[in-house]
């Protein structure tokens, strides 16, 4: 097949999948009075949660958009990202050395039993998370001992200086007295917080239900009660929207984003993880992608920037490492040149003339444009001899397998996945999850990218840390550790009467904060 009749293919399946999905859009209206939502309202997300216990969930990006509706962290965080003694710490003190850091904790604050909230709740998170959390595990890497001072004063120290700690705003508080009275079923099944919303219901498969907690201690949210339905199919979530079965939608299909908005739906977007990407699994030498020149050549056989543009009308952005905002990027790494002629070349060198065979899984409820994305790259790759099996898997299910390749040598995988790189709290965040070798999610292992990444996570100077972070992205891209096609950008819909206010540096989750959903003006 020769490359112009893919590009041709692809954007043949654009048209008519636009043609099939093209909805009549009409609205829906949410009752609203003095600034407040008077109905229940309902939000469809693409996935399920497989808890809400921060302290304990294997999937933190899909858990925490409802989860930190009911629990709150140490550290507040605003809109547009920044890092703020707005939540469960009024304050925090930095010692000079960069060694520990020591929290006063807000008095007055209740959980939504009834008890107070102090030291001992955030000891009891602190340790739960230790025991039950991989990624809080990481977080904690470099923690020496946690310290209770007094009933409202706690300290971390650490071994070393984390660059890390504050932007992951520390532990998610959870009761103590709570799980004392109750023991863990009933505390899992039935989660307590302090946050603005209490738990009320949850329908596994279907919904989870919150409602407004009327003793919360800080600003009174203006929507009262909310379902969160779990609704995995991207077209389904905007027919309820039409259809008045949902008052906001999370990852609306990008090819549906300008039909909405032209219908007068309002829309927010946020540059999010997931940074998908082709990634692979290094540790088999049986497979041949284990061969660089091999990586190097599917990651030019594909032409993303088209992909952004025919496929997906530019909702998402072009591949970069790291938006201009953020700590490290760097202006002078591009992307891999579409060029599938070197691409043929590179795999004859590499001992492959005639192509192989690959599989191409893809997360089926993680991001929009998933399954479009890995049928594109399956295309591009046909084009140089290489047949791609595509295989769509549920989000929860894909962590499970990606948990058990990781420790395997003999694992066979290549995929359309969301490796993290973009729009993290900070950079060495993603660095560490999606490439570190001791990382339970990574697929890649290279001592020296191991030791900058070392490096830059002790580095408190914002400009030591983000030279090292550019090494270390260098580090990737040289060796094709992944082929970034995109970087995502969720997409809320909300019906004309409401708004919504996404939030910036979330970590690995797109957060739907009920807080920041209110009536239109």
């Amino acid at each position: 097949m020769k490359v112009k009749t893919t590009t041709k293919l692809v954007s043949s399946i654009l048209l008519i999948l636009v043609f099939m999905l093209g909805l009549a859009f009409s609205s829906a209206e949410s009752a609203t009075v003095s600034g407040t939502v008077q109905k229940k309202i309902i939000i469809a997300l693409p996935s399920e949660p497989d808890t809400l216990d921060l302290n304990s969930t294997k999937m933190p990006g899909i858990s925490a958009p409802v989860a930190e509706n009911i629990t709150e962290r140490l550290i507040g965080l605003t809109n547009d990202g920044k890092f703020v003694p707005t939540a469960l710490a009024t304050s925090w003190k930095v010692s000079p050395d960069g060694k520990e850091v020591e929290f006063v904790l807000r008095k007055g604050v209740q959980f939504h039993t009834g008890e107070p909230f102090t030291a001992k709740d955030v000891q009891f998170s602190h340790e739960r998370g230790l025991k039950l959390s991989s990624t809080y595990q990481r977080t904690m890497r470099y923690l020496e001992s946690f310290i209770v001072v007094d009933d409202y004063r706690v300290k971390f120290r650490f071994k070393s200086p984390d660059a890390q700690f504050l932007p992951s705003r520390a532990t998610p508080i959870e009761s103590k007295s709570y799980y004392d009275k109750v023991g863990e079923d009933k505390f899992l099944r039935e989660p307590v917080g302090t946050g603005p919303y209490k738990f009320v219901k949850w329908d596994p498969g279907q919904y989870v239900e919150l409602k407004i907690n009327e003793n919360y201690w800080g600003e009174k949210p203006a929507v009262k009660e909310a379902r969160f339905a779990f609704v995995k199919e991207d077209t389904t979530r905007v027919s309820m929207l039409k259809a008045k079965e949902a008052d906001m939608i999370s990852e609306c299909p990008f090819m549906l984003v300008k039909e909405v908005e032209k219908a007068g739906y309002k829309t927010a977007r946020l540059s999010t993880h997931p940074s998908v990407s082709v990634q692979f699994h290094t540790y088999n030498p049986k497979v041949p992608w284990y061969d660089k020149k091999v990586r190097l050549a599917i990651a030019m056989a594909i032409d993303s920037k088209s992909m952004v543009s025919n496929l997906f009308q530019n909702v998402p952005t072009n591949p970069v490492r790291l938006n201009t905002w953020e700590l490290g990027y760097d202006k002078d790494l591009k992307p891999y040149p579409y060029d599938p002629a070197k691409a043929k070349k590179l795999l004859a060198e590499a001992g492959y003339p005639n192509g192989f065979e690959m599989p191409l899984y893809y997360f089926v409820g993680r991001a929009s444009g998933q399954k479009e994305t890995a049928e594109a790259v399956a295309l591009y790759l046909n084009a140089i001899g290489i047949k791609c099996k595509v295989e769509g898997i549920e989000a929860a299910r894909m962590i499970e397998k990606v948990r058990d390749w990781h420790k395997s040598t003999e694992a066979v995988f290549a995929g359309v996945a969301t490796v993290p790189t973009a729009n993290y709290p900070d950079p060495t965040q993603a660095l560490e999850i999606g490439f570190y070798s001791q990382s339970p999610i990574a697929f890649y292992k290279n001592p020296a990218f191991d030791v900058v990444l070392e490096l830059a996570r002790g580095a408190l100077d914002d400009k030591k840390r983000g030279e090292m972070i550019k090494r270390a992205f260098r580090i990737l891209h040289e060796d094709v550790a992944s082929v970034l096609l995109w970087n995502n950008v969720t997409v809320f819909v909300t019906q004309k009467n409401l708004s919504f206010t996404p939030t910036l540096k979330g970590g690995d989750a797109a957060l739907v904060l009920l807080k920041n959903i209110r009536p239109a003006q």
